[in-house]
């Protein structure tokens, strides 16, 4: 059983003590210029549209202290908790450098510069496509080396070692602590974002819609892996958005009732829009499903991890780091193995096009 979400959204007056109220960001959108709030990266340039500063808020930390009771009490009022300093920071940023050694041979990196700090090295952005993005572009891993360096990093020893971290699971036994066997899925994505690329940001959406082989109970870790300040692109969360994602998800299940057990499952069935996505306008979703719901941003540092309801509905904004520096995450999805599960994503790592 699910935990209850709470339907009346918590005032949020948190402002973040480095960057201020969020109407003093002057953040690049994907049609250039500076403008003072987020644009959201939609695949047609023509189809983005300014999120309003009256519509953006900040997403509030926590520390991993705190008590078991707050942490839970976030957790299920906001549907998602945005956890800080939950790994070494040395830890994320030795994986950091390793990843971006890993696929250095393809040329991704500026010339000269550490590999910790992830600089692209310039050109067509498009040409350097990761996982979750490539396809969306129609590039393949014989005519993109940086996709298939990326495509099996997912199996190398370095990748699950830092998936496994036992302060990650700690932060999910604290707030799942009815689960009987926690257990970590081995199909993670290891997403990197090239500065300013167009039409690479994650559109809205909410996991569930991946994972309908079993109820919504799972719990997603979102793991920078690096900094993310606000202007490069990491996740934003619509606030107080878990009875929309169920409410929306329960308007998919009427409409797949007819289909094949497969086709049903599937988040790209014929029922379903934008591959598994839920628009590619977030101002526009915030102002009219939403009911004027904020998106909630961060100042994501090396160590911290959100963890979010599958229902949460969430996107990201476009990478505009002003030091050019790749965005680097992964995403962690742990369920209860005494519990129903979709065992799609239990046992099988990330391959392009497997549907998931």
């Amino acid at each position: 059983m699910a935990a209850a979400i709470l339907s009346s959204p918590a005032p949020i007056a948190f402002e973040n003590p480095k960057w201020g109220h969020v109407s003093k960001l002057n953040i690049e959108g994907n049609e250039g210029g500076r403008i003072s709030a987020i644009r959201l990266c939609t695949f047609y340039k023509s189809q983005y549209e300014r999120i309003r500063p009256d519509v953006l808020g900040w997403l509030e930390p926590v520390s991993k202290d705190a008590s078991d009771e707050e942490l839970r009490e976030r957790f299920e009022r906001d549907g998602v908790i945005f956890v800080k300093r939950v790994i070494p920071r040395e830890k994320v940023l030795a994986m950091r450098k390793k990843y971006f050694e890993y696929v250095s041979s393809s040329g991704v990196l500026k010339e000269g510069t550490d590999p910790e700090d992830g600089i692209f090295c310039g050109g067509d952005p498009h040409k350097f496509a990761g996982p979750g993005v490539a396809s969306h572009l129609g590039l393949t891993e014989a005519e993109c080396d940086f996709l298939a360096k990326s495509v099996s990093a997912h199996k190398e020893e370095f990748v699950h070692a830092f998936a496994q971290d036992g302060e990650i699971m700690k932060i999910v036994q604290r707030l799942k602590p009815e689960w009987k066997d926690a257990l970590l899925f081995r199909r993670q994505l290891l997403r990197s974002n090239i500065p300013n690329s167009e039409g690479t940001a994650t559109k809205v959406h909410y996991d569930q819609i991946f994972l309908r082989a079993a109820p919504p109970t799972s719990l997603t870790a979102w793991v920078p892996i690096g900094d993310i300040p606000p202007e490069s692109g990491g996740l934003i969360y619509l606030e107080n958005s878990v009875p929309i994602g169920l409410e929306i998800e329960d308007e998919f299940t009427k409409l797949n009732a007819n289909l094949s057990d497969e086709d049903r499952l599937s988040a790209f069935n014929v029922n379903m829009t934008d591959r598994g996505n839920l628009s590619r306008d977030a101002g526009k979703f915030a102002r009219e499903r939403g009911e004027g719901r904020r998106w909630l941003i961060a100042d994501y540092e090396a160590g911290d991890v959100a963890f979010h309801h599958p229902c949460m509905i969430h996107a990201s904004g476009v990478n505009r780091d002003p030091m050019g520096r790749i965005r680097l995450a992964t995403d962690l999805r742990f369920a209860d193995g005494a519990a129903p599960y979709d065992h799609r994503w239990a046992n099988k790592y990330f391959v392009p096009g497997d549907g998931l």
